[in-house]
């Protein structure tokens, strides 16, 4: 039996269905390399969990890696500063490129940087030279770290820096707003700092972006959606046939109609299936073993599903209870009300805590909708 090719909760060997958002990324970070300057404002995807924005941010990285880019991953987090967290990842960067002495400089200041705002495991609070007095606090220490690394870069025949930003929407108040003054300052200084910052995060991500800054609403928003029929049939087909292992058409269908459009779902499916057909080189995966392995899938969706609904307060649950039993489709929100015997207005801040954890999205003026099918389903049958 060969191995799995499928991923379920980690990066996937074949992304599929966002060409599109790729393209856009290559063209963000094209204008270091090409045009010697900044790559202007934010760039950031958001979607509810599962969509496969990290997958996508991941394989975003590769390609910059392989275009000969210095790159840097770091995730939100509101409990700790994100500048000891990115001064890690550039130090990480920097030796696996090989500098030699030319970085030396450079890799000092990063461990200066990751001992005074403490790295787990450093001795935060040690002696520092005495140039450290003149260290800024906090979240201003980005926009430093940032210029520097990535003048380091273009001095050194890398290219640019390219910073990739996972949840974005739990960094720090301070943190989102220096990253973004950064950007908004490379971009406009005569001395170019080729600098690019690829973010993603839930759909609360944009309004997140705006608080840290007015001028943030310039930045480029792009909604991750459901894959389509042809994505699905990519994302399960291709994998296999790395493999020399084939998925018949009925096999295809069956998965396509299981997996709704949703990518963790798809990866649930062909990782499921594979583990029923156990297949060799040669073989081929029938609609006999999706039929075989569908108990599995749903048992883990259905885990999924027990997680989001546990992690809910009463009043979300109530709101979620309510809208799952107009169906499957949009609903109105004042029906909502109504089935809560409430007013319009009684359901707005539930609503909107929903949409920012990415349990349902807005679907036109005044509508919503569960944003992983089946969810509702699950919530009738266990609100």
């Amino acid at each position: 039996m060969e191995p799995s090719p499928y991923a379920p909760g980690s990066l996937p060997e074949y992304l599929a269905g966002r060409g599109r958002e790729r393209d856009l990324i290559r063209n963000k970070v094209s204008r270091l390399s090409m045009l010697g300057r900044s790559g202007g404002p934010l760039l950031a995807f958001h979607a509810p969990r599962g969509l496969g924005k990290t997958s996508l941010l991941r394989m975003a990285q590769r390609d910059a890696i392989a275009e000969g880019f210095l790159t840097a991953w770091v995730t939100g987090r509101d409990d700790r500063p994100m500048s000891p967290d990115l001064a890690q990842a550039l130090s990480v960067a920097v030796k696996e490129r090989s500098f030699g002495e030319r970085s030396k400089a450079l890799l000092h200041r990063l461990d200066q940087i990751q001992v005074e705002f403490g790295i787990p495991g450093m001795k935060v609070g040690a002696t520092l030279s005495a140039d450290d007095d003149k260290v800024p606090p906090g979240a201003a220490i980005l926009e430093e770290l940032l210029e520097d690394a990535g003048r380091f870069a273009r001095n050194h025949e890398a290219k640019g820096l390219v910073v990739f930003v996972d949840e974005f929407q739990e960094a720090q108040l301070g943190d989102r707003k220096s990253l973004l003054i950064g950007l908004q300052h490379f971009d406009g200084a005569p001395d170019a700092t080729p600098v690019a910052i690829i973010a993603a995060g839930l759909p609360s991500l944009p309004p997140a972006v705006t608080e840290a800054a007015t001028f943030g609403e310039r930045s480029r928003f792009v909604e991750l959606g459901l894959l389509s029929d042809v994505a699905v049939a990519e994302a399960i087909r291709v994998p296999a046939e790395h493999h020399q292992v084939a998925w018949s058409d009925e096999a295809i269908m069956a998965a396509i109609e299981l997996a709704a459009g949703y990518p963790h779902k798809v990866q649930l499916i062909g990782d499921a299936t594979w583990e029923v057909a156990r297949p060799t080189a040669g073989s081929t995966i029938t609609i006999g073993h999706v039929r075989r392995a569908e108990e599995e899938i749903e048992d883990r969706m259905r885990g999924l599903f027990r997680t989001r609904l546990d992690r809910a307060t009463p009043e979300q649950r109530r709101f979620l209870a309510a809208m799952a039993a107009l169906g499957d489709r949009p609903v109105e929100r004042a029906r909502i009300a109504a089935e809560l015997g409430v007013p319009t207005t009684a359901v707005s801040r539930p609503r909107q805590q929903l949409i920012d954890r990415g349990y349902i999205e807005a679907a036109g003026h005044g509508r919503l909708r569960f944003t992983i099918p089946g969810f509702a389903a699950y919530v009738r049958d266990n609100g």
